[in-house]
């Protein structure tokens, strides 16, 4: 699902959240935010900020994101991918505009659904056998 929420959040007193929770539950719902930048904008970082407050507020903040810097042709910076010390990505950089990176976009959004997908893995020594109910495993010869 992709929703706009472009000047939204931005407007949106944070007093007011609660009574926008219909409109942002589907956030909740999520698998995956991306989290659209103007990166253009002088006030990117403060903007920035009163998302992560609102995705906080309406219990969304452990939804992983990727955010994406866009407008990139009116700031002269290039695409790109940034990772985390980790190696997760942390941001995209694209215009939308002119489309670059997006393709870079459209790569990382398959690496995020490839890791959103993947099984859990369990590092427990014990066995599936050991763990398995034995109670009935003393059965009469």
């Amino acid at each position: 699902m992709i929703s706009d929420t472009v000047g939204f959040i931005r407007d949106l007193p944070h007093a007011l959240v609660a009574a926008f929770h219909a409109t942002l539950e589907e956030t909740v719902q999520a698998d995956l935010l991306l989290h659209v930048v103007d990166a253009a904008s002088p006030d990117r970082e403060q903007q920035i900020e009163a998302v992560t407050e609102v995705l906080e507020e309406i219990g969304a903040a452990a939804i992983p994101q990727i955010v994406v810097w866009n407008k990139l042709d009116l700031i002269a910076a290039t695409p790109g991918v940034e990772r985390d010390e980790c190696d997760n990505i942390a941001r995209v950089r694209v215009s939308a505009r002119t489309g670059a990176g997006l393709e870079l976009l459209r790569a990382a959004l398959a690496e995020m659904s490839l890791k959103l997908a993947a099984p859990i893995e369990f590092n427990n020594s014990r066995s599936h056998n050991d763990t398995h109910d034995h109670r009935h495993s003393d059965v009469a010869q």
